[in-house]
């Protein structure tokens, strides 16, 4: 059973027909071989998108529709300048900062990269980058967006893995600052060697009205983790808190946004938000013919068969991890590889809640990669760049995520110290 999903799967992909109606077409096929009538099929698609926590995604992306019009990503642009500006790398560090400030709001590297992007890389290559190097800079931040918190990979794994959402999240932060941190490095050690964007220099009074103007815009991470952590609400809770919480700024106290806007924003947030469901719908269906069949134990068992040592199967799944990301978007990956290989892992010891931050931030390289990088592709169209000289371009930075990969394989801590201390701190 495992063999022919894969082989729908893949034979879906190289004939270029969307994934999720592949996903439709291997479980209709499945359900044939296997003599089970077509309505439990509806039954389990139905189950699969029937989750109060999925409320959390449609309202995380039309909080980052807001940011991006309203003018709360452009403040908090503006303060990134003022606070990192005079590092060496100039504009490339404030691209750095500046994304993990809207990831931490947005959830999504796409818009990340089309937000950052638009504003940012006119700027950097007035002041001396090339276009590839300031486009390379911005697309591979956006990786950021979906590890810290919110995260709208962290929401599927912890609803198709039944993990808790509120621990991914508060897993998710330290990983986050150590990838924007690598990132930064990598940035300076570059001017280092091609001095690129100017540096300005450190004023205290030009931080103080960067921060006076974004203040209110930094209360909204505050408002989802803060929240989160403090035990105020539940992740999806959190979402409608942000998404109001934004809509009150950017209509009523910076007025960059009128009613009007808020239809395009409606209708950009429901075709995202559908692309969604739909993968998830018929991913469910998948994993319960899978499950049936008992795919995951026998995967399971013969995995153990090779290694029970955590660390060398971790080596073994990040690698397959990476290879899928370059074949497969990061939402259908999430919501296919998720249920099968969770249990794996965690049968020789493995935390699923940091198992799914390495495995949202694996598959996000993959948003970076060609031939299918969604965040890559974005970035050609806003940099106006070519394909080829921006992935020639992000390959010091494709050295600098392997980096952080192998830190976080080799001490798991790092991601799970913090969920721990809250859950502590919690009881």
């Amino acid at each position: 059973m495992l063999w022919i999903f894969l082989g729908i799967l893949f034979a879906s992909i190289a004939i270029g027909l969307p994934i999720a109606f592949g996903l439709g077409v291997a479980a209709v096929v499945m359900a044939v071989m296997s003599d089970i009538s077509l309505s439990i099929l509806i039954e389990q698609s139905v189950r699969g998108v029937n989750s109060f926590p999925l409320l959390a995604i449609p309202f995380f992306i039309l909080v980052g529709e807001v940011m991006s019009t309203g003018g709360i990503a452009r403040r908090l642009m503006n303060l990134a300048g003022a606070l990192v500006g005079f590092i060496r790398g100039g504009l490339g560090q404030v691209a750095i900062t500046g994304s993990m400030f809207f990831g931490g709001i947005s959830g999504s590297a796409v818009a990340d990269t089309a937000a950052t992007g638009s504003m940012m890389i006119p700027a950097m290559t007035q002041q001396g980058y090339t276009a590839p190097h300031a486009t390379a800079i911005n697309t591979v931040s956006s990786v950021i967006g979906i590890i810290i918190p919110p995260s709208i990979p962290l929401i599927l794994f912890g609803i198709v893995t039944e993990t808790s959402i509120s621990r991914l999240f508060i897993a998710g932060i330290v990983p986050g600052l150590l990838i924007g941190f690598c990132l930064m490095v990598t940035t300076f050690i570059m001017a280092s060697i091609e001095p690129a964007g100017q540096t300005r220099k450190f004023r205290l009074d030009l931080l103080w009205q960067a921060f006076k103007s974004a203040w209110l815009a930094l209360v909204l991470p505050v408002i989802v983790i803060g929240g989160i952590i403090g035990g105020l609400f539940t992740a999806t809770e959190a979402a409608v808190a942000a998404l109001l919480y934004s809509l009150v700024i950017s209509l009523v106290v910076y007025r960059e946004i009128g009613l009007r806007d808020l239809w395009g924003m409606l209708i950009r947030t429901a075709r995202l938000t559908g692309m969604v469901l739909l993968l998830l719908a018929f991913a469910t269906v998948i994993a319960w013919f899978l499950t049936i069949n008992m795919v995951p134990q026998t995967l399971v068992g013969q995995v153990q068969a090779i290694t029970q040592e955590p660390f060398l199967l971790l080596l073994i799944v990040a690698g397959l991890l990476l290879l899928v990301g370059f074949v497969m978007d990061l939402t259908p990956a999430m919501v296919i590889m998720a249920p099968m290989l969770t249990p794996i892992v965690t049968s020789v010891g493995v935390d699923p809640v940091y198992f799914g931050v390495l495995m949202s931030f694996l598959l996000g390289i993959g948003l970076l990669t060609p031939p299918v990088g969604t965040c890559l592709y974005v970035g050609c169209g806003v940099g106006k760049v070519s394909m080829e000289s921006l992935v020639k371009a992000m390959l010091p930075y494709y050295a600098a995520l392997l980096v952080v990969v192998l830190i976080l394989l080799a001490f798991p801590g790092i991601v799970t110290w913090l969920p721990d201390l809250a859950a502590v701190r919690g009881n």
